[in-house]
């Protein structure tokens, strides 16, 4: 396993505020390499530059939404080391299901504190 500083994440929202609060949140549990992505279309180009080890992805975007990202993510058997966290409003246990069936390795539901996403980060990672 990496260490936190060295394992790359991608946050991926179309608010801002939301990229904001994530990395704050990813800084203060000591991961150090964190970009951020606006849609799905930024992400998919800074995915072709970097290899990231988890993505935090919104669900609901303009353009193409993060489960459609999450079905490109998984169709491409190279990228499918990258553990998904969905960052979500919805609450709804079909669409949970739906995020797990497609691949999402975890999930949050917004709003999310510090520990919510700690939580999810040990999980993947295998840390908990």
């Amino acid at each position: 396993m990496k260490p936190k500083d060295q394992i790359r994440i991608l946050v991926v929202d179309d608010q801002k505020s939301m990229r904001g609060l994530a990395s704050y949140y990813l800084q203060q549990l000591d991961f150090r390499q964190i970009d951020e992505a606006e849609s799905a279309m930024e992400a998919l180009k800074k995915m072709q530059q970097k290899a990231y080890d988890v993505i935090l992805l919104d669900w609901n975007m303009e353009g193409m939404s993060g489960i459609d990202l999450l079905r490109a993510i998984r169709s491409v058997p190279e990228l499918n080391h990258i553990k998904v966290i969905m960052a979500t409003a919805e609450r709804s246990v079909e669409k949970l299901k739906e995020a797990s069936a497609i691949g999402a390795n975890h999930y949050v539901v917004k709003p999310y504190e510090i520990g919510d996403l700690d939580v999810r980060l040990q999980k993947v990672l295998g840390t908990a």
